[in-house]
């Protein structure tokens, strides 16, 4: 039975402007219903009522790129190039052999964190090594039906090995450190996709992941487009991250990444480009024309040293943009909070002549319709209006952070951390009550996590080996991609972007 709640007078964004409104709020079971200064409660018997006076009421926040599979990996290093790190530090460089359980706690982990900063849904990209094992994968699928969060869970693939996807590494690695990738492995990993995409389809739903467009063969990516579309589910690709994956482009394809994605039809409204940074001005009009959607990732660009995404030049060009907090290692802060303040203020170096176009705002749309919209969720979620599902957070308006309330919206992106929410719903249910979570059992988790978290440590660092083995190849190709002729035209993205801007 649907339950009638009320949220009385409180302070809402997230209807579409910058300043926030004191409306009463509406909900029946799952979804808003009505939006009003004042609701006529005459003939309404409401089964619950909440004083909202000293509150924010904002759209739960939607993390469209992230992965939880290193969720055990946080502060394990610093200051590394993604080619180096894709191969030292990344879990698929060397196989862990997670259990079912081991994965549901994981996943469990890193959605609770997730809740608690306001994070309403997730788009995690999961990988788990080579041919994927039923009970393991579905394990973190179960995870997030149990927590409640709304989720688009993928399993990551790429068909290629992988010094096949960065220049020289193929040439420098001895055969003994070469992977392969059978054609047999990479059609039963469509089988596979397909039996996801069947048994996951609600509120936790699976969706497509091919790695990267140099990671996988034209065939992989066709077939893969070609099911998203039957199932019509988003398809999430890894784009242009860094400096090296453009001379990747060039090297391999003899033209831009992007137009080698258009030319196997591979750029659509269900495209999820994650990143973009070293995208140009050319690409970017072809990804408006295409109605494909791009996710910045600030934190782990930064930290990586991958650049500076041109989402100004995106903004400008109307390309729909979400946001992420991408790696659990290679950002470390699941904050969608930290993730909209970078968003804002990174870009400010890219316009440096003119006002930043970037602001509060647009940070906060990117945190939230942007990001339903990416994931073809933006008629059900990503902000407030009578009949969308009621997903939202009530932030303390009594605190430091918005003491003194000056600008609701504005202090929301630059000055809180996350610690004002309090209460969370997904679908109209209370998954986070004044910071406790509710489905599950938090203390219990915590106690078995620590007594598993030896046995699980002596893991990662046992694959140590493997990746140490691997650290000069992978530094050596990196060094001699550096030194390629071509890499003279990919100057540093605010250089190039402030050329490209001023020509656009």
């Amino acid at each position: 039975m649907a339950l009638l709640h009320l949220i009385e007078q409180v302070s809402v964004v997230g209807m579409g402007g910058s300043t926030a409104q004191v409306m009463d709020v509406l909900i029946d079971g799952d979804r808003f219903v009505g939006l009003a200064p004042k609701i006529d409660l005459s003939t309404v018997n409401l089964d619950e009522r909440t004083d909202g006076r000293g509150k924010l009421l904002i759209p739960g926040l939607i993390n469209a790129h992230h992965h939880s599979h290193d969720r055990f990996d946080k502060g394990r290093f610093s200051g590394i190039p993604l080619e180096i790190w894709m191969g030292l530090y990344n879990p698929p460089s060397y196989r862990r052999g997670w259990t079912a359980r081991e994965v549901y706690l994981r996943t469990l982990l890193n959605g609770i964190e997730m809740l608690r900063n306001g994070i309403t849904t997730v788009v995690d990209d999961i990988h788990f090594g080579g041919l994927f094992e039923p009970e393991v994968v579905h394990a973190a699928f179960q995870a997030y039906s149990d927590l409640g969060i709304r989720a688009d869970v993928s399993v990551a693939w790429s068909d290629k090995p992988f010094q096949e996807g960065i220049p020289y590494l193929a040439e420098r690695l001895p055969d003994t450190l070469k992977g392969t990738v059978s054609a047999h492995a990479a059609a039963r990993v469509l089988e596979q996709w397909q039996e996801l995409a069947r048994s996951w389809n609600g509120r936790v739903r699976f969706v497509f992941s091919p790695s990267g467009p140099q990671r996988c063969s034209a065939d992989f990516l066709q077939k893969t487009w070609a099911l998203a579309e039957h199932y019509d589910r988003p398809v999430l690709i890894h784009l242009l991250e860094t400096r090296i994956q453009a001379l990747t482009a060039a090297k391999f394809y003899g033209k831009p990444m992007a137009a080698y994605m258009d030319d196997l039809g591979l750029l659509t409204p269900r495209s999820v480009l994650a990143h973009g940074v070293w995208l140009s001005a050319a690409e970017l009009d072809l990804i408006a024309e295409r109605g494909a959607s791009v996710v910045h990732n600030p934190a782990c660009n930064l930290k990586l040293g991958s650049g500076v995404a041109p989402i100004a030049q995106m903004l400008r060009r109307e390309v729909n943009v979400g946001l992420g907090t991408d790696n659990n290692n290679g950002n470390d802060l699941n904050s969608m909070f930290d993730a909209m303040r970078l968003a804002a203020l990174s870009n400010a170096l890219l316009d440096q002549d003119e006002v930043c176009p970037v602001g509060a705002l647009q940070a906060f749309n990117m945190a939230t319709l942007g990001g339903a919209k990416a994931i073809g969720r933006g008629a059900q979620t990503g902000s407030i209006e009578v009949g969308k599902q009621a997903d939202f957070c009530l932030i303390d308006l009594k605190t430091s952070a918005f003491t003194p309330l000056n600008d609701a919206l504005t202090q929301l992106v630059f000055c809180e951390q996350g610690s004002a929410v309090r209460d969370v719903y997904v679908g109209g249910r209370k998954l986070v009550d004044h910071g406790r979570i509710t489905r599950i059992d938090e203390e219990a988790l915590m106690l078995e996590l620590t007594e598993r978290m030896p046995t699980l440590q002596g893991r990662i660092q046992g694959g140590q080996g493997a990746s140490d083995t691997l650290r000069p190849y992978l530094v050596g190709a990196y060094n001699d991609c550096l030194a390629d002729p071509q890499m003279r035209g990919l100057r540093y993205s605010i250089n190039q972007f402030e050329r490209s801007r001023r020509g656009a």
